[in-house]
């Protein structure tokens, strides 16, 4: 999976726990994925950051902003920046692009958010995955 780098694709490696299950994507150009930017804003409890070690024992961490951004770290670098949705039980991240090309949404299920804010979430297959929260 190429994604695996980046935010979706941190969450999608934990989703996908090892394997190369796939997620759900679907192209967006990039015009459109700043428009679909909606009010993900202070007041959503998915504000924050997350990480963890990946399968090669990098450490990464993604935080989702609440302007609607995100950035994703691996390794110490900046591997991906964009916006991000929450939309019902769907959370959407939409990858930056270079003007003229196509970058691809990703969306995972949101199970659920745990009291220590850590998410539940699944991929299209039903594979699910915890996703630990950061403290602030």
């Amino acid at each position: 999976m190429k994604k695996l780098v980046v935010l979706a694709g941190v969450f999608t490696l934990a989703a996908c726990g090892g394997n190369d299950a796939e997620v759900a994507e679907t192209e967006i150009a990039s015009g459109e994925a700043a428009e679909a930017v909606e009010e993900a804003g202070a007041a959503s409890p998915l504000v924050g950051s997350y990480g963890g070690e990946g399968e090669g024992g990098e450490a990464w961490v993604s935080s989702l902003n609440a302007d609607g951004t995100y950035q994703d770290v691996v390794g110490g670098e900046v591997s991906e920046t964009g916006q991000w949705t929450h939309e019902g039980d769907q959370l959407c991240f939409n990858p930056d692009a270079e003007e003229g090309t196509v970058s691809e949404q990703t969306c995972l299920t949101l199970v659920n958010v745990n009291e220590d804010g850590s998410l539940v979430m699944s991929d299209a297959d039903g594979n699910e995955m915890t996703v630990p929260r950061l403290a602030e």
